[in-house]
């Protein structure tokens, strides 16, 4: 019967335009199973790739199918390839700059000192090797050969955050994703078109995302950047990191709270755009990202 209570489940969903919407705003089927469930409708991961396979219509998916390849990104000179803004300075944002403090969950179900215990200052020093490099392949050799030694120990080297879309069971989530479903329609009005979660980070205290490309989901991002509190030290923040790939520079961004900050996905292995993010100090960060339309700038009146 679950098969058939997804599929009934389906049905509602493409039905109601507030649950397409909401549905854009999730990144995973624990999040799908998620809002079944608080719609009376029980089925398990299994039964959603049954049901979707058999569905009339395209099925729901969380993640944004990605674009069709388009044009390299310029690079306008000034030999940088991100766009950044305050949150406030962006037109149409007063909506979303209200829904961020109910996005920036901390999940009870999370365990922070062994989160904690599970950081790794070398691996959180990679960062400082130019992805393309031979020192960085050596590297990243050794993180191999030691996963496939210790296969049962579960650990995603690379993912030393925490994926609030993973964490669905804690009291605070039906406030999240509410949040969540209001800021997709605060950016859909902003953009005037269709815009989707491409994932909601929580980077605590000494935390980080080794580098990595995202080329299988090519096109523009939009980043929204906020920490539990400024930074006493503008000095000392955490930081994005990148290698532009024409020039090979790697180029370090401070950050600060409430900023946007967009930058393209390339496909085209000469223009794989490397990033990473390093939290080492005692903020709170949290990191949430969008798929957002090329044409974003026309869009939201920002000047090229």
């Amino acid at each position: 019967m679950s098969i058939e209570s997804c599929t009934e489940f389906l049905h509602t969903v493409h039905a109601s335009q507030d649950l397409m919407r909401t549905l854009r705003a999730m990144t995973g089927p624990k999040e799908i199973i998620a809002l079944g469930r608080r719609h009376g409708y029980h089925f398990q991961v299994a039964d959603l790739a049954t049901a979707s396979r058999t569905f009339p219509t395209p099925a729901p998916t969380a993640a944004p199918a990605p674009p069709a390849p388009a044009a390299p990104p310029a690079d306008d000179g000034s030999g940088f390839l991100h766009h950044e803004y305050d949150i406030a300075d962006i037109p149409g944002f007063d909506a979303v700059l209200h829904q961020l403090p109910r996005l920036k969950a901390t999940p009870s179900t999370v365990d922070l000192a062994a989160f904690a215990e599970r950081y790794r200052d070398d691996d959180a020093r990679s960062t400082d090797l130019a992805p393309t490099s031979d020192d960085f392949r050596r590297w990243q050799a050794e993180v191999r050969r030691a996963d496939r030694a210790d296969p049962g120990s579960g650990t995603r080297r690379g993912f030393h955050l925490v994926n609030l879309d993973e964490h669905v069971d804690h009291p605070g989530y039906g406030d999240y994703l509410d949040a969540k479903s209001a800021t997709v329609a605060a950016l859909e009005s902003a953009f005037g078109t269709e815009v989707r979660f491409s994932g909601s980070m929580w980077y605590p205290p000494s935390s980080y995302r080794l580098w990595h490309t995202n080329e299988t989901q090519p096109g523009w991002r939009m980043y929204l950047i906020d920490f539990d509190a400024p930074f006493d030290d503008p000095g000392h923040t955490s930081f994005f990191r990148y290698q532009n790939p024409a020039t090979g520079e790697l180029v370090t961004l401070g950050e600060r709270p409430r900023i946007a900050r967009f930058f393209k996905i390339e496909q085209d292995p000469d223009r794989l755009l490397w990033h990473c993010i390093v939290n080492r100090t005692e903020r709170h960060r949290w990191s949430f990202g969008f798929a957002v339309p090329d044409d974003w700038r026309e869009r939201l009146g920002l000047p090229a």
